[in-house]
């Protein structure tokens, strides 16, 4: 049987929450074939039409009224660009809606809300990504597609790290160091290393166990709300092990380390040693290709993501991660939250 070939149908996209990063959603809807952005809605009207123009699309709608946006006829998708205090609410908005979504990370600040987005969202049938793009970085999709391979064999140690020391100047800098826009460490930015955790670990891979601890340490920054260091250690299903420490604070440049340890070999950032792939070598092998070594939004891959949540809708294609994807993300946050602060591991699933 032939192939379905894929839907030339160009679908209508909207954004709502005109920040920083909803630039960048709003040029890859322009860049990709069968998407167009069509309206643009913020709390203020002067900031969506910026983003409007900032993607070259002049003739979008512009409205400070999310249910306004929401009826507008041409639109399929919406992207929730908001802080993510708004997040949950907007979503199952949407759901009821029908409209299909992209949703900024963290999803939402508690577990409950993680779950009511869940049900909305499966009830109206839509389809939804989560904004963890760093899965079409270059770097992080060699890295998956080497464990795929089998070139480091079985992986029984995952560690991603989260190192980004945040300034002042830093655009999200003002709602991530509070407790009820950031929510912690994990929340606010380390989620995106506990997405590549899991995901270099396999998704499917079922975390039972995790146990975390907070870096309680006097800094000279007194914006926090929270403690800007976390580490945690979870145990999965089959044994393996992540890592993850996520760093808001540190004195040094932006870094996202990743380290697979495997039965057959190791990969370390663009560095592998394999046993299978290249036996008899001396040296790590490293693959020059673009390393996930930037918060600047510009720097991260947005039009890959745009991409699949396109080919979802349209030609049934699978799409990671989507909404059940990134709760199981936001189960393991919660959960080591909950263990830094009782001092107590915490078995998964949550109730």
């Amino acid at each position: 049987m032939a192939a379905k070939g894929k839907s030339h149908k160009v679908l209508g996209a909207a954004i709502f929450g005109a920040g920083w990063v909803a630039g960048e959603h709003a040029r890859a809807y322009q860049k990709c074939p069968r998407t167009k952005l069509v309206a643009v809605g913020s709390r203020k009207a002067e900031s969506a039409r910026k983003c409007a123009a900032y993607a070259d699309a002049h003739d979008a709608f512009i409205t400070t009224d999310f249910d306004e946006l929401l009826k507008c006829p041409d639109v399929d998708i919406v992207s929730i660009t908001t802080p993510p205090d708004t997040h949950a609410d907007l979503t199952i908005r949407a759901a009821h809606a029908g409209k299909h979504m992209c949703i900024e990370k963290p999803i939402a600040l508690d577990w409950n809300s993680c779950l009511e987005m869940q049900r909305a969202v499966k009830r109206a049938g839509v389809k939804s990504i989560v904004s963890f793009c760093l899965h079409w970085n270059p770097s992080l999709m060699n890295t998956r597609s080497l464990i795929d391979s089998g070139a480091i064999g079985q992986p029984y140690y995952v560690e991603v790290d989260y190192w980004h020391g945040m300034k002042k100047w830093y655009p999200q800098y003002p709602w991530s160091v509070t407790k009820a826009q950031g929510g912690s460490s994990l929340l606010s930015a380390g989620c995106h290393a506990i997405d590549a955790m899991r995901w270099f670990a396999g998704v499917e891979n079922e975390i039972v166990e995790v146990a975390a601890f907070n870096v309680e340490h006097k800094g000279d920054n007194k914006d926090w709300e929270y403690p800007p260091s976390t580490v945690l250690i979870c145990r999965f299903k089959n044994g393996t092990v992540g890592i993850v420490a996520s760093i808001l604070d540190c004195k040094m440049p932006y870094s996202f380390n990743v380290d697979v340890v495997g039965t057959k070999g190791t990969i370390r950032d663009n560095r592998l040693w394999s046993e299978t792939l290249l036996p008899g070598q001396s040296s790590w092998n490293t693959t020059p290709t673009i390393l996930p070594d930037s918060g600047d939004v510009t720097h991260h891959p947005f039009d890959g993501q745009i991409e699949a949540l396109v080919a979802s809708i349209l030609d049934g294609a699978m799409v990671l991660p989507d909404l059940d994807d990134a709760i199981k993300t936001h189960e393991l946050i919660f959960a080591a939250d909950q263990s830094a602060e009782t001092g107590r591991p915490v078995k998964l699933p949550l109730s």
